[in-house]
This record gives structure tokens, sequence and C-alpha cells, in this order.
């Protein structure tokens, strides 16, 4: 049996429309598609079957939010939670503070006044450690750019050159992260002696 030019055109038609849509990556499915792109009413069943991937896909699409929304609300929750508990370390320094200032203008004794202010700083070290945070000795060590930011250079005859002759401020790490380099003078090694 022999197709007629017409229909066979018409059947072409359909299959480069059934191809054209097999290899173009689909976009939003859409809700209301009542024909193909031919033109031609779609059967109830592929109907049926894009209204189901319409709907699976907008069930997929609230599900993502809902996890993206979920995990912001979590990570935000860790922060808190984080927060906390670093200034709950810090509470009893705190109190020790406090209690030392209340201190100062009752009792002028200066001996007592630094034993009180030893006992705070001894109170701070603790905290620092117990957070995992570790002071950098830089003094007499070789200076690297790395932990130590240096801010002047000086000569001296102890100290060789290229280390730390002073440190200014402490600098502290957690683990492997830096959190803030020691600020130090570094050595130029021994005065160049005048020449006359």
């Amino acid at each position: 049996m022999i197709m007629s030019k017409a229909k066979h055109n018409k059947h072409r038609a359909k299959e480069n429309a059934a191809q054209a849509r097999a290899t173009v990556p689909a976009a939003e499915p859409a809700a209301t598609a009542t024909a193909d792109a031919a033109g031609e009413p779609l059967s109830e069943e592929l109907a049926a079957a894009m209204a189901e991937a319409n709907d699976r896909y907008l069930r997929a699409k609230a599900e993502l939010e809902n996890y993206r929304k979920r995990v912001q609300r979590e990570f935000a929750e860790i922060r808190e939670y984080s927060k906390h508990s670093v200034i709950e370390e810090f509470l009893p320094v705190f109190d020790h503070f406090q209690m030392a200032m209340g201190h100062v203008g009752e009792n002028a004794d200066l001996a007592t006044l630094k034993q009180g202010m030893d006992m705070i700083l001894g109170e701070f070290r603790r905290t620092l450690e117990n957070l995992g945070v570790e002071p950098i000795d830089a003094v007499a060590q070789p200076f690297d750019p790395n932990q130590h930011e240096a801010i002047a250079q000086e000569a001296s005859e102890q100290v060789p050159e290229g280390h730390v002759l002073r440190q200014w401020k402490c600098g502290y790490r957690i683990g492997e992260r830096l959190l803030r380099p020691a600020t130090v003078v570094v050595s130029s090694g021994p005065a160049a002696e005048m020449q006359e």
C-alpha cells in the first residue's frame, strides 16, 4: 500500500517533532500543554504522563527548597551554639576581673592587686587553652612570614640576622589555622661599623 504524499509529509513532521523533543533538554514542564510541536492534540495517555512528570518536578523542587532552608537554619543554630559556648568559657574570667576591680577601691596594696591580675591572666590562658587556642612564641625564632608580621628591623649583637628580636603582640592559632600573626621586630644582625 502506497502512502499519499500528504500523509507521508504529515507522518514525517510527527517523527521530526518527536526527535526534536527527545534531543532538546526540557525546560519546566508545561502544566497546560494540549498539543505537540506539530499542533496535533496530545493523547490522554501522553497528557497524563506529562501532568505526572510536572507534578513530580514541582514536588522535587519544593523538597529541594525545604532542604535548603533547613540547612540554612541548622547552620544558624550551629553558629549560635558556638558563640554561646565561647562566651560561656570567658564568663569566669570576666567574673574574676569584676571582683578584682571591686577590690581596687578598698585596698591600695599593689602586691595584692598584682596577685589578682596574675590570677586573671592565668584564667585567660586556661580559657584560651580550653578553646584550643595556642600562642605563637616568636622571640629568638627565625622570622616566618606565615606566622609573624614584622613592624621594624633593628641591629643586635645577641640575636642573629633574620631572627625575631622582640615581640610586640603575641600571635595565636587554632590547630593549623592562624588567628593572628605575632607582631615582631626582626634582627638585622650586628650593627655595621661606621666608616670614618
